[in-house]
């Protein structure tokens, strides 16, 4: 018999086979996975809550703004406000874009604006006329924020004249901006008379760098005067301003949601809350009249090289009826008349004849944001209409005697 082979490998024969070692997950693994399981869920409920509010808020701001005498905007429903308005001009900074329309709602009106080839908030006017033109200046006053194109005060005048008024005006100008804008752009429309609507409630501050950035208002692309009244710019200028990926975000937000107005409407509050009661017919200082007075000499100069006049109107806020009432005194309309005078410009102040054909209630004259209702741009027509028929005559203009205001006491609107 012969020896028997044994097998090389051990075990082989009796199906052993090696021990397979699994892989245990260590322990911090497995913390790491419900911390981020925990967290999740924290997240989801966060987001879950946090939309029920916003759709909370968003019903309670719908409410609230529908049901009270609310004074701030309202949406639209219509996304176009970076359509209207933005810092597109090299000039003058802040103007409406060429062939716009935007469509304004507050607690007091509703309102389409549309805007002509140039960008002015007009009917298309043609560069050359030998008929009889006026070019009106200034800020959301005489733009006619708030007003229908039919109601508003440059559309009167033409109505009942017979004579153009080419409206130049834009929200957020001041007496710089009135004087570049002229310059740059309007001058080169044929006219004879150049019509600015000065606004101490705001005018002075438009023009004072240092105020605005105080406030959160220095970022803008924005003409300033500097100390020896040269002229700088605040900001840096996009050609392309307002078409930005956060521009469109603020434009729906704008749009459609109520609670983005009320939280518009508070911050406004808040900024007004922290101010001193201020009253541009009062509380100017010299600083703020070399100002006044630089943007008017300069209008006035490019006026001269037209062949045209210029007249200057004065326009009082609630807050400057009050302290004339108040103080019994106007330093700031006699200061500008004077100044009229010296340099053959006629002036008018709104302030003493409004305040007399108010009857005593001159908030009668202003809508819920400070803007002029159908009662004020009458009564400013009614008044400018036989002053700007003296001037085209070539007659001394004479202000009428009105009387002294009686003192009394009325609840201002928010400012312009």
């Amino acid at each position: 018999m012969g020896k028997s082979e044994t097998s090389s490998t051990p075990g082989a024969g009796l199906g052993v086979y090696p021990r397979t070692i699994e892989a245990i997950p260590p322990v911090a693994a497995s913390s790491e996975r419900r911390f981020f399981k925990k967290a999740l869920s924290a997240l989801r409920i966060f987001a879950i809550n946090f939309l029920i509010f916003a759709v909370l808020a968003e019903l309670a701001s719908v409410i609230y703004i529908n049901v009270t005498k609310w004074p701030g905007s309202k949406p639209s429903y219509h996304v176009g406000y970076n359509d209207f308005s933005a810092d597109i001009n090299a000039a003058f900074g802040a103007w409406h874009r060429p062939n716009g329309h935007f469509v304004h709602k507050s607690g007091c009106y509703s309102v389409e604006y549309d805007t002509n080839s140039y960008g002015a908030r007009d009917v298309e006017r043609s560069v050359h006329s030998s008929a009889p033109r006026v070019i009106a200046l200034g800020d959301s006053m005489i733009e006619g924020v708030g007003q229908p194109v039919d109601k508003r005060l440059t559309n009167i005048l033409e109505r009942d004249t017979g004579r153009e008024y080419l409206n130049f005006a834009s929200s957020s100008f001041g007496p710089l901006q009135y004087d570049l804008m002229y310059k740059t752009m309007a001058s080169k429309f044929d006219h004879d008379l150049v019509l600015v609507g000065v606004v101490p409630d705001n005018d002075f501050h438009d023009m004072d760098f240092a105020y605005r950035k105080e406030h959160g208002r220095s970022g803008e692309y924005r003409p300033f005067y500097a100390d020896d009244l040269s002229v700088f710019y605040s900001g840096h200028f996009d050609p392309n301003a307002g078409e930005g990926f956060w521009d469109h975000v603020e434009a729906f937000l704008r749009a459609y949601l109520a609670s983005y107005h009320v939280g518009l409407f508070v911050n406004s509050r808040l900024y007004w809350w922290k101010l001193s009661p201020y009253s541009g017919y009062h509380d100017y200082n010299s600083v703020d009249i070399a100002r006044l007075e630089k943007s008017l000499d300069d209008i006035k100069a490019t006026a001269d090289e037209h062949g045209a006049k210029v007249a200057v109107v004065l326009i009082p806020h609630a807050i400057d009826f009050q302290r004339v009432h108040k103080t019994g005194t106007n330093p700031l309309g006699p200061l500008v008349e004077k100044w009229g005078a010296e340099h053959g410009v006629a002036v008018k102040d709104l302030l003493p004849e409004m305040d007399a054909a108010s009857g005593g209630d001159f908030l009668a004259y202003s809508l819920c944001d400070g803007h002029w209702s159908e009662r004020g741009s009458t009564t400013v027509a009614q008044i400018l209409e036989p002053w700007i028929q003296q001037i085209y005559a070539n007659k001394p203009v004479q202000n009428p005697d009105v009387k002294a205001p009686a003192k009394s006491e009325g609840k201002s609107t928010t400012k312009n």
